[in-house]
């Protein structure tokens, strides 16, 4: 009796997703993307860092010119979460820059009062 005959002609249950179902699936997918799209642009401030540290790394002298690198790069690339004095320069006997070190956090906010805190960190050799 509960059973119906499909369109090809076998007996079987109807399958797929019930509308509850593909909801939940909706909803996980939503916690999913939602917060990998609001990090990007953090993600995007990350590699300017880097770039900016590099350039930095390159063309400086001493620990005054770093920070003045890498402020001036900064002010083109927009980076807001770092400034030059944040950095850690690591010199080595003679007064070059042999390293530069730079570790952030930045928060992004995802829903209400839930937050994404990513901690970003690298080294320039």
């Amino acid at each position: 009796m509960g059973q119906r005959v499909s369109s090809f002609g076998s007996i079987g249950r109807n399958r797929g997703f019930s509308l509850g179902s593909l909801l939940v699936v909706i909803a996980i997918l939503i916690c999913v993307v939602l917060p990998a799209v609001k990090a990007i642009p953090s993600v995007l401030e990350y590699f300017s860092v880097r770039r900016a540290v590099t350039f930095a790394k390159d063309h400086a002298a001493n620990r005054k010119e770093v920070a003045g690198y890498f402020d001036k790069q900064a002010q083109i690339d927009q980076i807001s979460s770092v400034r030059g004095e944040d950095l850690d320069v690591q010199e080595d006997e003679g007064g070059r820059v042999r390293a530069i070190d730079f570790s952030y956090r930045t928060e992004i906010p995802v829903y209400g009062a839930v937050s994404l805190l990513i901690t970003y960190s690298g080294t320039q050799h």
